[in-house]
């Protein structure tokens, strides 16, 4: 551990996946990607994890229970909470389409899944706040801003949860990527021994809202920007691009990282990619899934800089940088 003040940091990450596992093959026979096995198996997918029972506010109830034990913080120490995922779902078991239109259409839609969260966990001191039409990037955008009202407001602790389940009528791949059931859940403490969150960087383009429509035009703008937002958190953190050791993914094809990082200008940095296959790609939690993940088994050390990336639809590109 470094001999630094604390800062704004990552003082817990916990996660919870779905508890069945389907392969890439099995998914493939049951109609569920638009690839072949062959090709996702080639991008690094193995296995996904998929919501048979369980409902998005479960493990998002179950994460969060978690990383408050693992803190050792009490409930009405928690000043904010800032939820990411969709409401209209959150309650509905994975594949009940029905279920999620009839709350759509009626006043059920008010029911929140961040107050229920809040209520669930004795939250009593939190404001809850939802985070919300940012994909793959809200949880990153979620601890971004629990960042800046750490600094801003002096709140001691704020509780960042993602849960959010692919649907089922969508099948399970999305442009060339396996994705997982799960919910993750992070406490942004203001002041963190570790993992404090030194910069941030997002970017918007609001051009390629339309996904399906602009899906070739935001693949050729994937990289471009992407390597710009991830050298423009590196400077805001006062560092050299040589200093980034570890890069932590959202769990996209490795071939896209393999291109990424030889585009990034880091050249000491090492892309941990060991749940690409095991976990496939959670939508929002993947970075710090891996974190959690990487700071457990070990490849992280205290001091470390590492860089978290993700892209998500609509279109948004973010980068936070953490010094273990």
């Amino acid at each position: 551990m470094s001999a630094r003040g604390g800062a704004p940091g990552l003082s817990a990450i916990r996660y919870v996946l779905a508890e069945s596992v389907q392969s890439v093959r099995e998914l493939a026979a049951a109609g569920q990607l638009e690839s072949d096995a062959h090709t996702l198996e080639a991008f690094g997918f193995a296995q996904v994890h998929v919501a048979l029972s369980e409902t998005p506010f479960e493990l998002a109830l179950r994460a969060s229970q978690a990383v408050l034990h693992d803190a050792g913080v009490d409930p009405d120490e928690i000043g904010l909470l800032l939820y990411a995922g969709t409401p209209s779902v959150a309650f509905a078991p994975h594949g009940d389409h029905g279920g999620a239109a009839k709350i759509v259409g009626s006043t059920e839609r008010f029911r929140y899944p961040g107050t229920r969260l809040q209520y669930e966990l004795g939250l009593v001191n939190a404001a809850t706040v939802a985070v919300d039409q940012l994909a793959c990037t809200s949880l990153l955008s979620a601890v971004r801003i629990a960042r800046a009202i750490c600094l801003s407001e002096e709140v001691e602790h704020v509780l960042c949860v993602s849960a959010e389940f692919f649907p089922g009528s969508a099948g399970r791949e999305a442009i060339y990527n396996c994705t997982s059931d799960a919910a993750c859940a992070v406490l942004v403490s203001r002041s963190s021994a570790r993992n404090q969150v030194v910069a941030c960087a997002h970017v918007t383009k609001g051009y390629y809202w339309d996904g399906d429509a602009m899906r070739n035009e935001i693949v050729a703008a994937y990289f471009p920007t992407a390597r710009h937002v991830m050298a423009q958190a590196v400077a805001r953190a006062g560092w050299q691009p040589a200093d980034v050791r570890w890069v932590m993914p959202h769990n996209v094809s490795a071939r896209s990282w393999d291109i990424l990082l030889g585009l990034s200008g880091l050249p000491n940095a090492t892309v941990w990619s060991g749940n690409i296959a095991r976990v496939g790609h959670t939508l929002a939690g993947d970075n710090f899934i891996n974190l959690h993940d990487a700071v457990e088994s070990g490849d992280v050390q205290p001091g470390d800089r590492i860089l978290l990336f993700a892209f998500g639809y609509g279109a948004h590109w973010t980068a936070l940088a953490v010094e273990a």
